[in-house]
């Protein structure tokens, strides 16, 4: 039988060819970028003029970055960067990675000299209001279709007409809310005192209708030598309440929570997703209100605690994200949001 004899050398520059095919493949895994998957984060408190807002990426295999912020500056080739802008406006933040991957934000800029947004609504409410007695409430607005009234009481909505009549049951400083046509962005709010009901006491010692037997005269006493008056000897032994010390007005600083940017709010709504976060994480920022209204994918209307559900254990894609903040202490009032879920390997809206 003949044995066939194979050079060594034949072995090694194949072994040498395959070595160097695994090197370059595990390069180019390594070096691979998802433009789909892309993650860059716009960290902003209010999104207006002459306002620092930063920006970051943290997208896997990134080497380097080309940051166009669409309004003509000049290109920043930084990873972690700032910008400023001068005017208002709808501007689109392109960022190319590795000079072949491009994703693109779009961020709305508010004027920082106009302190209320254009059309939102006014509320027109009693000088006096009662406690168990109607108060009349009129909203003012050129385009409003739908009301959602809170004036304070519980958290839920209270009325969804345009007019309402509302009866206080409890008596104190109230915060009245209105909502029109579900937009989050153009919330009208109103501080009123409701005043406690005052109940009228009637006097039992009232003789004004008292009718005498017979004339008055026919009651006086004698002439004599003045007396003490016995009542006024006995009020000497009246023991009388010491007076209550006075606390001296002092202005109450209203806690604040942390800030929570859009971006960062995204973060952790993505690991809600993932399962590593739950609702009750939030809770500090939400001033321990997890049943905020939510506008999802601008069409339904649910809770927080119900977005926090429907997304758990999903894949998704946030496309756009509105917060509404209380600017005295910072707490998310509501959130408008658009997102996409991940199916069959194709992203659709939830």
């Amino acid at each position: 039988m003949n044995k066939t004899n194979i050079d060594i050398r034949v072995v090694l520059f194949f072994a040498i060819l395959l070595l160097i095919g695994v090197i370059i493949f595990a390069i180019q895994l390594f070096n691979h970028v998802d433009c789909d998957d892309a993650e860059f984060y716009v960290f902003t408190d209010y999104s207006q003029t002459d306002e620092s807002i930063e920006f970051y990426d943290k997208t896997p295999n990134a080497k380097s970055w080309k940051w166009d912020f669409g309004d003509g500056s000049e290109i920043d080739i930084r990873k972690h960067t700032f910008h400023v802008y001068k005017n208002p406006g709808k501007y689109y933040v392109t960022l190319t990675i590795n000079s072949d991957c491009g994703h693109t934000k779009e961020i709305s800029i508010k004027d920082k000299n106009v302190a209320d947004r254009l059309g939102t609504p006014k509320i027109i409410v009693p000088k006096i209001i009662t406690v168990g007695q109607p108060a009349y409430f009129k909203s003012v607005s050129e385009d409003a279709k739908t009301w959602e009234w809170a004036f304070g009481e519980n958290k839920s909505i209270d009325e969804t007409s345009p007019d309402p009549v509302y009866n206080f049951s409890t008596s104190g400083e109230k915060t009245i809310t209105l909502v029109i046509n579900g937009d989050f962005s153009r919330v009208a709010k109103k501080v009123i005192y409701v005043h406690p009901k005052v109940i009228k006491k009637v006097n039992p010692l009232d003789v004004t209708s008292y009718v005498y037997e017979k004339k008055a005269e026919a009651f006086e006493l004698p002439r004599g030598s003045v007396k003490k008056d016995p009542l006024e000897e006995m009020l000497q032994y009246v023991p009388v309440a010491p007076k209550t010390k006075t606390v001296k007005d002092s202005t109450i600083a209203i806690k604040k929570v942390p800030k929570l940017s859009e971006d960062q709010f995204e973060v952790l709504l993505t690991k809600v997703a993932e399962g590593s976060k739950v609702k009750d994480d939030f809770a500090e920022y939400l001033c321990d209100d997890l049943d905020i209204p939510i506008v999802k994918n601008d069409s339904d209307l649910l809770t927080f605690s119900e977005l926090c559900a429907s997304i758990k254990g999903k894949k998704i894609k946030i496309e756009s994200i509105r917060l509404k903040k209380d600017k005295q202490n910072n707490c998310i009032k509501g959130v408008n949001i658009s997102y996409k879920i991940k199916k069959y390997l194709i992203w659709t809206k939830d």
